[in-house]
């Protein structure tokens, strides 16, 4: 068995020299707004998967966090055999359900809010990852790396503005809560057997450690549907569904290496069997239409799609591994039926193809230090993002700059979409009317 096949973006030596650029440059400082006291802080967890684990020993005295420099500690780690020959993991969770919890069962990064005991939002990253899944951070076999931008949450798109009255010569996005400011920070395991996870019950439902090549690769991405009438009556869930359908978002579907699942939780074993026939599954959709199956398999593939919040942090890190991951794999929300589809792609075509000519512009230009991995393929890694990262927003840098206004223009296309819905349905009544008025004379 060979070594990996690797994907343009998740080579050892550009894996390296990201990580060089992350820990050199600090992401600024995002303070919160003072409607909005919140903070939270997640990790991002890197590891190596040897090829030859029997090869794979961890030396204390050649990669430590403790005794060594960061940049001679970085340099001893790669420069390894078993490094050069492994693949790059990063380790996600999957929430708990939990009543009440805006990101109930979402893949996500191990963390949470920030309690006053923490001393900085890094200490919060380290306390909830201990918390959550008992893995420890500070240590010498983890090296602390670097924050990605810090980002401002607010309220899903389909919830009631917070504030005020809706003002109709304003932004969309002016309306929505303001929830947290989010801060991530970037961690590597300088050693592949890691301790056990012990993953706590009430917080996260498994664990799972995902290839950043899975992560680049186009055949994984998919979209992922947000149910706008999640929460309403009835009849209001019937008039949204008919009328938008749901909102679909770029997402990718992962397939972990290894995976950690927390055994007590309900459902863990399921109390029925999976319908035998369609016959069955058909009748179970007719009874329960808006609700999932409570006794589904915990490996069912469609709970495991990164998209949204987590998948705005680690665009982020994948656009520095890959200058062009965003622009080549981007999935612009829109909504699930046909007409809308139709209608927001006319009229945000010219926005969507600037916002990509300006990505490709800023990813284009170069650097002074650029950094280049011969042996790979011709395009070459530079640190020209730099410049990006000093600013937080709410969706991140690359994810930024493309939404930035975009969700303005899709809602103005939703009402002319609806408007034209309406002028056609109008239309064919009059119609109807007059060819029935004929036939009666």
């Amino acid at each position: 068995m060979g070594p990996v096949a690797k994907v343009p973006g998740s080579h050892p030596l550009r894996l390296k020299a990201v990580l060089q650029e992350i820990h050199q440059e600090d992401c600024a400082h995002l303070s919160n707004p003072p409607e909005c006291g919140k903070r939270a802080a997640v990790a991002l967890i890197i590891r190596v998967r040897p090829t030859y684990p029997h090869r794979a020993v961890y030396h204390k005295d050649q990669c430590s966090s403790v005794s060594q420099p960061f940049q001679e500690c970085l340099d001893g780690f790669f420069s390894q055999e078993w490094i050069r020959e492994g693949d790059a993991e990063v380790l996600f969770i999957k929430r708990a359900a939990r009543v009440g919890d805006r990101w109930t069962g979402h893949i996500a990064l191990p963390g949470g809010k920030r309690e006053p005991a923490d001393s900085d939002d890094r200490a919060t990253s380290r306390r909830e990852t201990r918390e959550e899944i008992g893995l420890e951070l500070e240590t010498e076999h983890v090296l602390y790396i670097g924050n990605l931008p810090e980002r401002m949450i607010k309220s899903s798109w389909g919830e009631k503005p917070c504030v005020g009255p809706f003002r109709p010569n304003t932004a969309i996005s002016d309306h929505l809560c303001r929830l947290m400011v989010l801060c991530p920070y970037v961690y590597l395991a300088l050693r592949h057997d890691l301790p056990p996870l012990t993953l706590e019950p009430s917080e996260v439902h498994s664990a799972h450690w995902v290839a950043l090549r899975g992560l680049l690769a186009p055949s994984l991405r998919i979209a992922e549907r947000w149910d706008l009438s999640k929460g309403k009556g009835y009849i209001a869930q019937m008039l949204t569904r008919a009328t938008a359908g749901y909102m679909l978002f770029g997402g990718i579907k992962l397939k972990p290496t290894e995976s950690l699942y927390c055994s007590s939780i309900s459902g863990f074993i399921p109390e029925t069997k999976s319908p035998a026939h369609w016959t069955e599954s058909a009748t179970s959709m007719i009874s329960n239409p808006f609700t999932r199956n409570s006794t589904q398999h915990v490996e069912d593939d469609r709970s495991l799609i990164l998209w949204g919040l987590t998948m705005g942090i680690m665009a982020d890190f994948l656009e520095m591994l890959d200058l062009h991951a965003t622009s080549k794999l981007w999935y612009w929300p829109t909504f699930s039926q046909p007409d809308l589809q139709a209608m927001i792609s006319l009229l945000t075509y010219r926005f969507r193809s600037q916002r990509l000519r300006e990505l490709t512009i800023r990813t284009d230009r170069p650097a002074p230090n650029d950094v280049r991995v011969s042996g790979l393929d011709a395009t070459t890694f530079t640190t020209s993002l730099t410049a990006r990262r000093g600013a937080g927003s709410e969706s991140g840098v690359a994810g930024g700059l493309l939404l930035e206004g975009y969700y303005d223009r899709l809602f103005k296309a939703l009402y002319v979409a609806l408007f034209a819905r309406c002028a056609f349905g109008l239309a064919l009544t009059a119609f109807v009317v007059r060819r029935y008025k004929r036939g009666v004379r």
